[in-house]
């Protein structure tokens, strides 16, 4: 697995959310997924995540995602771990930005799905 397979992904990713895809964004996460890591919550289901693009997409509350910096740390021919820094503006100017590892599985209908993400902390420089 490549790099640019996985920037790929990520680009695809970003842009359903830019554009208020509610439905091509889901498609690209599993129904098993677990988002670890984000304050406040013990893990973020499918379910979860769904009901809040439900909630931002139709408002186009995000003006921009980007990844920066994707480094593999392990992958199989249907799996693949690795580390990025995403950073998304919103559309009043605000910026969230975090280290995410992500795992990528390839499920039994062919599809890349995103299976796990978790909010890494920052590394004091």
């Amino acid at each position: 697995m490549s790099a640019e397979f996985v920037e790929d992904f990520l680009l695809r990713f970003a842009k359903s959310a830019v554009e208020g895809d509610h439905a091509g964004h889901m498609a690209m996460v599993s129904k098993k997924v677990r988002v670890l890591g984000v304050p406040g919550f013990e893990a973020i289901d499918y379910d979860s995540w769904s009901q809040q693009c439900a909630h931002e997409f139709p408002q186009f509350l995000i003006r921009s995602i980007e990844y920066v910096g994707i480094d593999i740390k392990q992958e199989t021919g249907t799996l693949v771990c690795f580390e990025t820094h995403e950073k998304v503006e919103a559309s009043d100017g605000t910026v969230n930005s975090n280290r995410l590892e992500i795992f990528i599985e390839c499920e039994e209908d062919g599809k890349w799905r995103i299976v796990q993400e978790s909010i890494l902390p920052t590394p004091l420089h």
